[in-house]
C-alpha cells in the first residue's frame, strides 16, 4: 500500500510538470461519497456528492498560479432497477453548484456487467441534459468501460484489495457546437465490508478537442461508497 500511495503521488508530480507547460492544464483534489439505499425487487436508490478543490491553475487569467479554490459541487440522486442479473436501467436528478450560474441535470442510463474469468467489464451507456441559466441546453452522450481486477485470488471478498481501468468519451451538443471529453481513471479499491469500499484515484480529464482551447484536467481522487 505504501508503495502504491509514493507511485500515485509521484505520478501525479510527473504529470504536473508535464502538463504545466499547457495553455489550459489545472490540478486538484476530487473527494466523493456515495449511499445506496436497496429497495425490493432489485431496486435500488443512491445518493452521490462529489465535490472538487483546485490546488494548481494554469489557464485562463490565472497562469501558473497555486491556489485552493472551490471549483464545484455536485448533488446527485438515482433511482435503479434491474432488467435481468447483469443488466439495469437507471434515471437521475442532478445540482451543480459553481461560480456564476448553477447547473441542474436529467440522466438516463443503461448499464451492463460481463465476467471474464479474475475480470469484471462494467458497460455504461448515458445521456444527460444540462441546464444552466444564460446558456443554451447541452445534451451530452457517454460511454464508460470499465475493468475491475482482484488483488487476492479470483473472487473480490472483505478486506481484500482491487485495482479499476476506466475510459469514458463523452460527446456533446451546445448551442449547435459539438465537442468531445474523455475520461481516464486509475483506481486503488479496498472492498472494507460486503457493504463498504474505498477508493483511491488519478483520474485524468481532456475535453475543447474541437472547440478552440484544448484543456486537461489532472485530479487527485478519493471515493467511500455504502449500501444498505
Amino acid at each position: 500500500m505504501r508503495k502504491f500511495y509514493l507511485t500515485s503521488l509521484l505520478v501525479l508530480l510527473s504529470l504536473v510538470t508535464s502538463f504545466a507547460q499547457d495553455r489550459q492544464f489545472f490540478t486538484g483534489f476530487f473527494p466523493e461519497a456515495a449511499l445506496t439505499k436497496i429497495i425490493k425487487n432489485d431496486q435500488k436508490i443512491i445518493f452521490k456528492i462529489e465535490h472538487q478543490d483546485i490546488f494548481y491553475n494554469n489557464s485562463g487569467d490565472q497562469k501558473d498560479e497555486l491556489q485552493f479554490t472551490h471549483y464545484r459541487t455536485d448533488l446527485m440522486g438515482f433511482y435503479d432497477f434491474k432488467l435481468n442479473p447483469t443488466k439495469s436501467i437507471a434515471f437521475g436528478v442532478f445540482h451543480r453548484i459553481q461560480e456564476g450560474a448553477n447547473a441542474n441535470r436529467i440522466i438516463q442510463q443503461f448499464a451492463a456487467v460481463n465476467r471474464l474469468r479474475r475480470l469484471k467489464l462494467a458497460h455504461r451507456f448515458r445521456t444527460d441534459q444540462t441546464f444552466t441559466k444564460g446558456d443554451p441546453l447541452e445534451i451530452r452522450l457517454r460511454y464508460r468501460l470499465a475493468t475491475e481486477i482482484p488483488l487476492s485470488g479470483s473472487t473480490l471478498d472483505p478486506g481484500e484489495h482491487y485495482l479499476v481501468l476506466s475510459n469514458e468519451p463523452i460527446f456533446s451538443l451546445q448551442g449547435g457546437e459539438f465537442e468531445i471529453e474523455n475520461r481516464l481513471v486509475f483506481s486503488l479499491g479496498k472492498l472494507i465490508a460486503s457493504s463498504q469500499k474505498l477508493e483511491w484515484s488519478l483520474d485524468y480529464r481532456t475535453d475543447k478537442f474541437i472547440q478552440e482551447g484544448f484543456r486537461t484536467r489532472l485530479w487527485a481522487k478519493v471515493g467511500y461508497f455504502y449500501s444498505f
